[in-house]
């Protein structure tokens, strides 16, 4: 139910404490336990021990909800920043993976937001669940997914089949047609992204010279019939990119 009242009467069966701001972990655990009764009690087991670390290292709440859902909020109190909230949570869903791991059950961890009304606990689990399925089709060798880190895939994947296909054909395209054995040029455009258009840095993570980068970011700004320095533009590339991967094209 969306109504206010309903969420708070059932966070109060539970013992939900829904005046907390909260993130959720979502944690997909594969099948690889065939007898169930183990493994119920194994993952019990491994859940308290988890609340207990997390309660006892970032001294916050973590709320495991009933099975057959495996889902943790971390509770925290009004006053920690959405990064620290990140940051702890990030910490958290590695323990959740190293745990499970060392029990030989692979797991896959989904993050969410921060979020603190009450009207957003469900949207938190949601965001989770989409870190998970949009990075298993996206980064199929990790674990861990934030969905801050999947926002842009996740606004990008609501749209048409059409719409993405055009995306991808306005701004990554381009570049795909114009590498080479030498150079990659989507793969330089990404690096760069993820350092922030960072020409020196990205020069240093790619084993180039600085004025090689700069020849490369000038041939791909050439081949794109736009100013990729504008802010909405930096923000089209990136969605390109995304469009790239939802679309299953190689580079």
């Amino acid at each position: 139910s969306n109504s206010i009242d309903d969420i708070i009467r059932y966070c109060k069966i539970y013992n939900f404490d829904y005046s907390k701001q909260r993130i959720c972990l979502a944690v997909e655990l594969d099948d690889g336990i065939s007898n169930l009764s183990t493994r119920k009690y194994m993952v019990r087991d491994i859940f308290s021990t988890i609340i207990t670390w997390v309660m006892n290292t970032f001294g916050c709440k973590a709320f495991l909800t009933p099975p057959p859902h495996y889902v943790l909020y971390l509770l925290y109190s009004d006053d920690i920043s959405q990064s620290m909230a990140g940051y702890q949570a990030t910490e958290v869903a590695q323990k959740i993976w190293y745990t499970f791991n060392r029990s030989n059950i692979p797991a896959y961890i989904g993050v969410s937001l921060l979020n603190s009304n009450p009207l957003q606990i469900s949207r938190a689990f949601f965001q989770a669940i989409d870190a998970i399925n949009l990075g298993k089709k996206l980064h199929s060798e990790e674990y861990i997914f934030l969905f801050r880190t999947m926002q842009v895939y996740q606004w990008v994947s609501t749209m048409s089949q059409e719409n993405i296909t055009e995306i991808y054909k306005d701004t990554i395209a381009p570049l795909v047609e114009a590498n080479n054995t030498d150079v990659n040029y989507v793969q330089i455009l990404k690096t760069c992204i993820n350092n922030h258009y960072n020409i020196s840095k990205t020069a240093s993570e790619l084993h180039i010279h600085r004025n090689t980068m700069m020849n490369y970011m000038n041939k791909i700004q050439e081949l794109l019939p736009y100013d990729i320095g504008l802010p909405e533009n930096r923000l089209k590339l990136q969605m390109g990119l995304h469009a790239m991967y939802l679309l299953d094209k190689h580079i």
